[in-house]
């Protein structure tokens, strides 16, 4: 977990095997350059997050890889039971395009865009840096306004169908196609 920023425990998945414990945190050390275009670089979308997992809290940790599109949508399709073995091949219908750390890293995009929750108005989007940031006149709502689903909100965006969290223009568009494709 060197280089890591912000790291936290994230929960344990228990495998037939073994069981992973798992910690999620911010890398600031740059990714590799050879990425896919239809990865979201990390820091961003589904990859905003990066995950370290062990079986044996004495052990070494061990980073996940960043998630592709394919994985997510794969992983949607099917059920699989974990093993506690990160080499492991998925056995399942539809075939998964991947090995167990893949699913596992699938799951866990899916999970915490899904779960992670704050108030409404608790952050804001800076206009600047388009990242998003505290609100600077945020009031916390009462407890009795807490009780209610309409206060709270998701922090990360929803994972779309396509396995990312923003949408790829196709492919043969010039830039300005691409930007009124995009909204941009």
């Amino acid at each position: 977990m060197s280089g890591a920023d912000r790291i936290r425990f994230a929960g344990k998945i228990l495998g037939t095997n073994k069981d992973y414990w798992l910690v999620s945190g911010v890398l600031v050390e740059p990714e590799e350059n050879n990425q896919d275009a239809a990865i979201e670089k990390r820091g961003q979308g589904v990859n905003q997050l990066v995950f370290w997992v062990t079986d044996n809290l004495l052990n070494d940790w061990i980073q996940l890889p960043d998630c592709k599109p394919e994985h997510i949508v794969a992983a949607r399709q099917i059920k699989h039971i974990m093993s506690g073995d990160l080499n492991a091949d998925i056995n399942s219908n539809p075939v998964f395009p991947g090995k167990e750390r893949h699913f596992l890293r699938a799951q866990l995009a899916r999970i915490f865009a899904a779960t992670t929750i704050s108030p409404k108005g608790l952050f804001e989007i800076d206009e600047e840096t388009n990242l998003m940031k505290f609100a600077e006149e945020f009031a916390m709502p009462s407890s009795e306004e807490l009780k209610s689903l309409e206060t709270w909100s998701n922090v990360a965006p929803s994972v779309l169908k396509n396995g990312r969290t923003t949408h790829m223009a196709p492919e043969g568009l010039d830039e300005e196609a691409k930007e009124a494709y995009l909204g941009e």
